[in-house]
């Protein structure tokens, strides 16, 4: 259920109302991989990329997202793992959930509650709004929000980097410079295969033809290797040869391939929609997934009250 992991669709709704200066979302994204591009300041960026905290209760789990680099808010994502959940316990668990964070770490928060396909909550039956924003007041009380907050109206603490590094201290996290190394790890790694790849396609059966000339022993081999082919593909186009288990898994599998595109092919809404079931199911199933094994976490964690 990766990208890390609740941000990227986030930060794609928000760039879309961005000159509205409101934040508007729809769908739990798979991994957080974006960065938020609404309330941004000049302020001077953290060098620390912190990982989420997630947490598991009896219906759902919990997925906390420290504020990106400069941006004046947390995020909190309320994954409900039941089937039709009264929506005013959803509310009140956006609430109270909300009130736990804000005391454990005390900046704006940002509430969504999503299903367990990933899709978001509608609460219109019960809220003016399906998100749920809140912070301290300036006489240290919480304020709670049902609706869709503009910038000027949160305030900006965790623009703050030394608060933001102080407050996240027990967190585990990765500087600019350790994200930078990763990733050139990864280019460099897919540059290595891609060379290889290369080498095996074009500069290797150059070489072979290169030496089938200049040696006779090579040309000799060749012509057996081309004469055994040969006679290979006549038996098989009489029956005569004897397949593989192996050829006969793929000659099935690219039989079925061709007949499922014929189909789709005839229904193209049909398939539509299995593709969005698909999808669905992968996306809950990513979510079960990652439910039981924060119990599992929890339950070791019990044992082992130590670790």
């Amino acid at each position: 259920m990766g990208i890390s992991k609740v941000q990227a669709s986030l930060y794609q709704n928000i760039l879309c109302n961005l000159y509205h200066g409101f934040i508007v979302v729809n769908k739990r994204p798979r991994k957080q991989k974006s960065s938020l591009p609404a309330f941004r300041r000049n302020h001077m960026k953290t060098d620390r990329k912190y990982e989420p905290i997630k947490e598991i209760r009896d219906w759902y789990y919990i997925e906390y997202y420290p504020p990106a680099n400069g941006f004046k808010f947390a995020t909190l994502n309320v994954v409900i793992t039941i089937e039709n959940p009264v929506k005013n316990d959803i509310a009140n668990v956006m609430e109270k959930e909300l009130e736990i964070w804000i005391n454990k770490y005390p900046i704006p928060l940002f509430v969504s509650a999503f299903d367990n396909t990933g899709s978001l909550y509608n609460l219109g039956e019960v809220k003016q709004s399906n998100h749920l924003m809140g912070f301290y007041d300036q006489e240290r009380k919480i304020r709670m929000y049902w609706r869709l907050l503009k910038d000027g109206e949160i305030p900006d603490i965790a623009l703050n980097q030394e608060y933001i590094d102080d407050l996240y201290s027990n967190l585990v996290f990765k500087t600019t410079a350790e994200l930078d190394i990763d990733r050139r790890k990864r280019r460099r790694q897919i540059k290595v295969g891609w060379f290889i790849f290369f080498i095996w396609l074009v500069i290797v059966p150059a070489l072979i033809a290169i030496l089938e000339f200049y040696s006779s022993w090579l040309s000799i081999v060749a012509l057996i290797y081309s004469l055994y082919m040969a006679l290979r593909k006549g038996l098989e186009l009489t029956g005569k040869w004897k397949k593989s288990k192996r050829e006969k898994a793929q000659e099935d599998e690219e039989r079925l391939k061709n007949y499922y595109y014929y189909h789709c092919q005839m229904n193209p809404e049909g398939f539509k929609k299995l593709l969005h079931e698909n999808l669905e199911k992968m996306s809950k199933d990513e979510i079960t997934k990652e439910a039981e094994s924060l119990k599992t976490s929890k339950k070791q964690s019990k044992l082992n009250p130590t670790h």
